[in-house]
């Protein structure tokens, strides 16, 4: 329970419209801090324009700030190219700054697997295994067959060398959870199946699937669905005409419910082959607790949010593996979203990191009615304390790359739209935040 000034604060958020709270304790560090986490990518700098001062100097500001946990790319292409070099350099730093980081271990399941044919061959010397493509709807090769036993043993024996690497050295992230102080990984980024699932052995898998969802019944399918199939191995989701995805997200599908089936098929495969990588990696490291990521909050109708779960089946049900859950959210949850979430917390028992974009108007003045900065603050800190068990955000670098990094030159790829003076004033915004988040949870 809060007292004193958290009572305070928080009778403030709920009279700004943020939810009623409930103040779940949070997830909390070794040393008893609650998680405040920020996406960085310093290899994606264009690090051969930094140095290790530029770094230091981010990540003393970042801690200033609040910030323990670093959310890092640490897909394995990271450690092929430059032999790990990267990946060395920010343990290297991280640590003597009281900072930890949490990788992502692959980039959207694995998908960089497919991309090159090269990478394929790297994963059968590394690993000794072949991975197995999929192909997309159209029939051309795409990203690797997630729940495929090649694909589980060359993502388990990744995070080991990870963990080998790291674990007694370096930064490895650790939170208390169950009573005890354990180490934490993601096996990728994005949960994503980028134009998986219809090969031949997924599309026998979602036949067996089906009569588990309607009771062995295909005339309560097609009653679902508007469909007039005479067995469920009659469905084939390669037809276009009853799959429609092209349509779906404008809400323009002749047959919405069979798409979405196939997402959540699809989702539930994600989850098959990260919770066979869990439990391959917990052979060698017990205690190691699994994080993931969902791009963007449970229940979400943002456009941004229907692309990623429709295209890459991004449905709560591919998180189940995980312990640990971020949610790379659109800005304060709407009702409806915070009862998903409520829900999906309750049937998953997962702890949940709440993590917000850095926007440019948190650098410049409200708008005529809106929320003052203080009480945007207050919304954003409140509603990760109420709603959640942790704080995060992402586009860091998007603010920073041509202020902190290389001054005044940045990616050509990403360069920044707003001038330093805003800049710098959204990283206030952004200190703000998480010292106001600090000061609620304290006393739970």
């Amino acid at each position: 329970m809060c007292t004193g000034f958290s009572v305070v604060l928080l009778s403030l958020i709920n009279a700004l419209g943020a939810p009623e709270m409930e103040s779940p304790p949070p997830l909390r560090l070794p040393n008893g801090e609650p998680i405040c986490a920020v996406y960085f990518f310093p290899h994606w700098w264009e690090p051969w324009r930094s140095n290790d001062e530029a770094i230091v100097r981010d990540l003393k500001y970042l801690r200033g700030a609040g910030i323990n946990t670093l959310l890092v790319d640490h897909e394995w292409s990271q450690a092929i190219d430059g032999d790990w070099k990267w990946l060395d350099r920010l343990h290297r730093l991280a640590k003597p700054l009281d900072m930890q980081i949490l990788p992502w271990l692959s980039l959207k399941t694995w998908s960089d697997m497919a991309s090159d044919p090269g990478r394929r061959s790297l994963a059968r010397k590394w690993f000794g295994v072949d991975i197995a493509v999929s192909r997309s709807q159209d029939g051309k090769p795409s990203s690797p067959i997630v729940y495929d036993e090649g694909q589980v043993i060359a993502g388990a024996e990744y995070a080991a060398m990870y963990l080998d690497r790291y674990l007694e050295t370096g930064a490895v992230a650790r939170f208390r959870y169950g009573g005890k102080t354990r180490p934490c990984v993601a096996l990728t980024v994005e949960l994503a199946w980028p134009g998986g699932g219809f090969d031949a052995r997924s599309i026998s898998r979602f036949r067996r699937w089906l009569p588990g969802r309607y009771d062995s019944d295909i005339a309560a399918l097609n009653r679902a669905w508007g469909t007039a199939y005479a067995d469920f191995q009659d469905v084939d989701p390669t037809d276009a005409k009853v799959f429609d995805y092209a349509s779906h997200a404008a809400g323009k599908a002749q047959h919405p419910r069979a798409v979405e089936d196939h997402i959540e098929f699809r989702s539930c495969m994600i989850n098959e082959g990260l919770q066979a990588m869990k439990e391959r990696l917990r052979v060698r490291y017990p205690d190691v607790l699994i994080a993931t990521e969902l791009p963007y909050q449970v229940g979400s109708e943002h456009p941004h949010a229907k692309g990623y779960r429709i295209a890459y089946a991004a449905n709560p049900s591919a998180s189940l593996h995980a312990e640990v859950l971020f949610l790379r959210m659109t800005g304060p949850m709407n009702q409806a979203e915070r009862k998903a979430l409520k829900e999906h917390v309750a049937g998953s028992g997962q702890k949940v990191v709440l993590c917000y974009r850095t926007y440019g108007d948190w650098g410049r003045p409200p708008k005529e009615g809106g929320r003052s900065l203080e009480e945007n603050a207050r919304v954003y800190a409140g509603e990760a304390a109420g709603c959640a068990h942790g704080i995060g955000f992402y586009s860091w670098n998007e603010m920073v790359d041509v202020h902190l990094a290389a001054p005044g030159e940045g990616s050509p790829q990403n360069r920044m739209t707003v001038d330093g003076e805003v800049a710098e004033r959204m990283q206030k915004q952004f200190a703000r935040i998480v010292r106001l988040y600090r000061m609620i949870v304290r006393e739970q």
